[in-house]
């Protein structure tokens, strides 16, 4: 099986979400090695596991796990794709997958571009398995002001998985009892070092009139 290459920078957008770097390592690992958002979804799965922070196993560790010499697709980004997508089985999947050499994220644009009739171009791919891989095209109000020093502290923050804004995902980060939780849709887990340094959108709380409202309101 060939060794899967992990993207730095998808690491370094996992580890700005709080997470140690074996564990966004070997998210990366399960999911193709480039794909931050199905990386963080795998987190999310997988973060209580006894291994979670542990490196990855060498090569001549690795056991019978992943591809196999019938199989050229990791049975692991298989079940990955089939848990994360959620509307592909896993033959589609690993149709995907081969046709696109084994990418995750070449794999998930594949199938989402073949929907209208993905069995007939599964069946297209095995019939020309000699053939050359398909190229695929990607698809105002007025308020009385307050007096006071105007003294604020951080609450939360909303960052962006992803490489630009056009694509990716968004989490948040909410600090609730002096710890700070990260959101991914219905996922929530402690973050024990949340992005504020590269964070897309930042929320402020007022502290020094949270005992005075202003009856105006």
């Amino acid at each position: 099986q060939p060794q899967i290459s992990v993207d730095e920078e998808a690491v370094a957008q996992l580890m700005d979400m709080g997470f140690g770097m074996n564990g966004c390592i070997r998210a990366l690992h399960a999911v193709g090695g480039s794909n931050a958002e199905l990386a963080m979804n795998w987190i999310f799965e997988h973060n209580g596991d006894p291994d979670f922070n542990d490196p990855l196993p060498s090569a001549g560790e690795s056991g019978s796990s992943g591809a196999t010499a019938s199989n050229s697709v990791d049975e692991g980004v298989v079940a990955s794709l089939v848990e994360n997508l959620g509307c592909f089985n896993s033959n589609q999947v690993r149709a995907a997958l081969k046709e696109s050499g084994g990418d995750a994220a070449r794999a998930a644009d594949w199938l989402f571009s073949h929907m209208d009739d993905l069995d007939g171009a599964i069946a297209l791919l095995q019939s020309n398995t000699s053939g050359p891989a398909e190229e695929i095209s990607p698809p105002p109000a007025s308020s009385q002001l307050e007096d006071g020093e105007g003294k604020y502290r951080l609450t939360g923050l909303i960052s962006h998985i992803g490489k630009n804004t056009g694509s990716g995902h968004y989490v948040a980060h909410l600090k609730k009892d002096g710890k700070w939780v990260i959101f991914n849709d219905e996922k929530v887990a402690l973050s024990e070092n949340p992005p504020t340094q590269h964070a897309y959108l930042y929320l402020f709380q007022r502290i020094d009139s949270i005992d005075f409202p202003n009856n105006s309101y």
